[in-house]
Order: structure tokens, then sequence, then C-alpha cells
């Protein structure tokens, strides 16, 4: 079977980039290798601009989608030993269940769509994809005109596209997230993301309240484990807001790529694109799924406006993201404004002492 385009992954980013391809006329296949609907371990909080560009693609979220509470205004940051502060976004964003939002984006993107079904491995000319899918019957070979990889952190798409890339930038940067969701008491306003900075922290906390639930999350590396980085993240919510964890908790892994906190993107080559965290798109705070769908968009924009032509398509996408990238490093660097989706004004302006620490060590931190 030939197809213009085979996207991998049903995430954000594969949803829009299928859907944007189908309205524009191209035969698309988009490949998951999970069942629908799936659980995505993700606090699942998408900001007004995110929930701009779904309404605009796909109409607007029903409400089964959204979980309780359904709006959020922004994060509050929390620094140990520090500061406080709020950084809301431009409007209330949306609390969402990622299952049935991303099961709701590929039932709405009009692509052919493959679940439970894996690409093994890919074979890539100029304007010439084979890949080799394996199914619950089996495997099936399918080729196509071009690749979009959105499969996530761990990428496969773009560890065969550029093995050398991946084994410099792209392995080293993965990270691994632990979220637990447990019952018990807080002092948190659930309409606020939290963000932690601890100082012996490798990375960012996270709190939320969603669905009745207290979920936490810590990144760490194969080396260090967990545990550490999460009884720190408990001990310091004990402290700071009360926290007091009832019953069993429920664990979650997933992972995340920080190779773009380095300047390292991985694009894509030749006929093939990469969008979301498989090009490492998370922004400064770890947030990925604007980026998703805005990379997602620009990739099929660029193949649709390159469609017909001699030069491989991925340069125009390389050209058109140029700004977009030079934005996430120029915001890692300068906390005032904006950074991310969210406003930092209570953290850029407060110009006490222990306001120009805190903004010290989270930009060595970011």
């Amino acid at each position: 079977m030939h197809y213009d385009v085979v996207i991998v992954g049903a995430g954000p980013g594969g949803c829009m980039a299928a859907r944007r391809l189908v309205l524009a006329g191209f035969k698309v296949l988009l490949v998951e290798k999970s069942e629908l609907p799936r659980e995505k371990p993700c606090g699942g909080f998408i900001s007004p601009e995110a929930v701009e560009m779904i309404e605009e693609s796909f109409g607007p979220l029903p409400g089964d989608c959204l979980a309780h509470p359904a709006e959020v205004l922004g994060a509050r940051l929390l620094v140990e030993g520090g500061g406080q502060y709020e950084l809301p976004f431009s409007a209330p964003g949306r609390s969402v269940l990622r299952s049935r939002m991303d099961a709701h984006l590929v039932e709405r993107c009009g692509a052919e769509v493959m679940v439970a079904s894996e690409v093994e491995s890919f074979d890539m000319e100029r304007f010439h994809v084979r890949a080799e899918i394996k199914t619950r019957e089996g495997e099936v070979g399918i080729e196509s005109t071009y690749m979009v990889g959105a499969d996530g952190a761990d990428s496969l798409v773009s560890r065969l596209l550029r093995p050398e890339f991946h084994r410099l930038y792209a392995q080293p940067g993965l990270e691994r997230t632990m979220m637990v969701l447990t019952a018990g008491e807080i002092d948190w306003d659930p309409e606020w993301i939290g963000l932690v900075f601890l100082k012996e922290g490798k990375g960012i906390g996270r709190l939320f309240l969603k669905e009745g639930m207290i979920g936490m999350a810590v990144n760490y590396d194969l080396r260090c484990g967990w545990k550490d980085e999460l009884g720190a993240l408990l001990s310091f919510l004990r402290d700071r807001k009360g926290l007091k964890p009832e019953g069993e908790p429920i664990r979650l892994i997933s992972a995340s790529n920080r190779m773009g906190a380095g300047g390292h993107y991985n694009l894509g080559a030749g006929c093939s694109f990469l969008v979301g965290e498989a090009a490492g798109l998370l922004d400064p705070w770890g947030f990925g799924i604007r980026l998703a769908l805005e990379s997602g968009n620009i990739a099929a924009e660029s193949l649709v406006e390159s469609a017909g032509e001699r030069m491989t398509p991925h340069l125009r996408y390389h050209h058109r993201m140029q700004g977009l990238l030079d934005s996430l490093q120029r915001q890692r660097r300068d906390l005032s404004g904006r950074v991310g989706d969210l406003e930092t004004l209570s953290l850029a302006g407060d110009r006490s002492r222990s306001a120009r620490r805190d903004r010290r060590f989270i930009r060595r931190r970011l």
C-alpha cells in the first residue's frame, strides 16, 4: 500500500500534522503503537494558545475530554529557600484527560489509522520511504513519499534517521518522569499548576490537583533513580503546603527529552520530519503540548508548500522552524516578559535580593 505521508505517533503533534495534510488532499496513514484510548502519564494541562490551535483544526473539545476542574490559570512557582511567584497564562487554559483528548484528535484527524502497530524499521531514499510495521496480525510493509516522526521522547524515527545525532544528543538528553497520584490533603488551589525548584533536585518538581487526586512528578535518570527526588519533593510539600497523602499511591512512568536545553534539535532529514518531543521540543518549564501542535502544523505546511518541488522538504521545515527554536533558547536565558506559555512579570519584576537569587538559580536549572 502506498501513501503520500506516513505519520508515526498519534499524540497531539502527529494528529495535527495528519489533520492539516488530510485537509490539503494528502493520503495519510497514522501509526500508533498502543490501543486507543491509551493512558498517557502527563499532567494534561494545555495553554490557551494550544486550545486555540486544537479548536481551529478539530473543533471544540468535548466535555468528556475535560478534567475537574476544567480550567487552569497558569503556574505557581515555588523555590526552596526562596519565594513563590505567580506565572499566569494569557487567558485560562484547559485541564484535560489525555487518553480521551488524544483519542478524540485521532478520530477527527481524518487519516487512515493503524493502532496496536509499531514501526520496526524503515529505509528512506530522496522521495521514498518503505517501512516495516508490526501489527497484531503480523508484519506488513508500507510505502510513502514522506514520513513524519511524532513518536515522543525516545523516538525510533529519530534513532534510525540520524543515528549519530541520537547517540550524541538524544540518548544523553533522555530522562524518565515518575508521576505519583494519591488521595489526601494539601493547601493548594486546583486551578494552578505547581512548579517546584529544589536546591538539590535534578529538574523541576511538579504539583497538580485533578479529579480529586493530588499529582506530583519528578524527573530522574537511570543512574540516580527517582526515590530521592520524590522524597525531597514530598518533604518540601509537607513543610511548605501541608501535604498529607493518604492510601496507596499510583505510580506512572513516562519519558521526556531535554536535548533541546543545550540547543540540540533534530528536525529530520530528506523527506522525513520530526515534530514535538521527537525533535527535542519542550519549553523551558518542560511543557510540550503546544510545541507539538505548532511543529506538527509547521511540518504539514512545509510539506504542502514543497510538494512537487525537487528540493527535499525538510529544508523548508528547518527554515520555518528557526524562529521558534531561537525563541526557546532566548527564553532560557531571559526570564523577563514571557517564557513558554507563562507570563513571568512577578518573577522578573521583583527587585528584592531573594528574588534576584531565585532568578539566578532558575536560569541555571533551565
